[in-house]
């Protein structure tokens, strides 16, 4: 019995390393550079692409077409992601720990503000989409508690699956919007190391979810 109880251990042990390294790279994905460039202030970080690639000239024109808000769906995996993980029960993290976690999922959703926003602006029907997205992971994230009835199974697949369809988008939409981004700062350049983050947290939430079926 003993050697059951070390290998239970171990299995927690390595679901809580990849569950961090996950969660982690959601998070460089979200705060890292998408577009890189010198000096570091003319960078484009994820959390920003939504606002900045409106102002793309081809974007501006109507010659691109290009759902804005699709690059708001990593903020909205990664804050589903810490709703879902926060109270589950197969962690044997304490409470305040996941009191942690639910704080940081409403944060997440509420990065996803516009600049300089009030509720006026918000009424608008420019930020509809945006607000919605931000209701429904705020209200994901006060439910967070209930999510440990969730089966663990059910929760990590429809995250995987969301990380792929978020993948399979931003990859589209990228080829379409990247050569605006070489265009206005004159030079070629090379996918940001948030992008790269953005990979290794889909292959985490995938193997999470894969943990399942070779159980």
């Amino acid at each position: 019995m003993n050697w059951l109880r070390g290998e239970r251990k171990g299995m927690v042990s390595a679901g809580l390393l990849l569950l961090l390294g996950t969660g982690l790279a959601w998070a460089a994905a979200v705060w890292g550079p998408w577009v890189p460039a010198e000096p570091a202030a003319l960078q484009v970080l994820g959390v920003d692409m939504a606002e900045v690639v409106k102002f793309l000239p081809g974007v501006r024109s109507g010659d691109i077409a290009v759902w804005r808000e699709g690059f708001l769906l990593p903020q909205v995996i990664l804050s589903l992601f810490l709703s879902v993980h926060a109270w589950q029960r197969r962690w044997p993290w304490p409470w305040p720990w996941r009191l942690g976690m639910q704080a940081l999922a409403f944060m997440v959703a509420l990065s996803m503000l516009p600049p300089a926003w009030t509720p006026a602006t918000l009424r608008a029907p420019e930020w509809q989409t945006q607000v919605r997205l931000i209701l429904f992971c705020a209200l994901m994230a006060g439910m967070a508690p209930l999510w440990r009835w969730l089966p663990s199974w059910l929760g990590d697949g429809l995250l995987a699956l969301g990380g792929i369809g978020t993948g399979l988008w931003l990859v589209a939409a990228l080829q379409r919007v990247w050569p605006q981004f070489e265009m206005v700062y004159n030079t070629p350049l090379p996918y940001g190391w948030g992008l790269w983050a953005l990979g290794v947290g889909i292959t985490g939430l995938l193997i999470l979810a894969g943990e399942h079926v070779r159980r």
